[in-house]
């Protein structure tokens, strides 16, 4: 996932970020952008949880994501 920030405060955004549960954060440019692996028990969940994020911190401007999957518990 990449997680869009205002300009300037990826940096603060990632140290809030950081306490969120399922939510790993593997990257970013260093200004507005934050490389994520977000893990959540469903789709719905997850969605729950995105718009948590957006109600609650102005600096997120917005959440893309790039892939979607789930593992299989019997292959995985």
């Amino acid at each position: 996932m990449v997680i869009e920030t205002v300009p300037g405060r990826a940096p603060a955004v990632a140290i809030r970020l950081a306490r969120e549960e399922g939510l790993e954060l593997v990257g970013g440019d260093g200004n507005q952008r934050i490389a994520a692996v977000w893990t959540a028990s469903s789709g719905k969940s997850l969605m729950q949880q995105a718009e948590n994020l957006l109600e609650q911190d102005d600096e997120i401007l917005g959440l893309f994501p790039t892939f979607m999957g789930r593992a299989d518990e019997a292959g995985a």
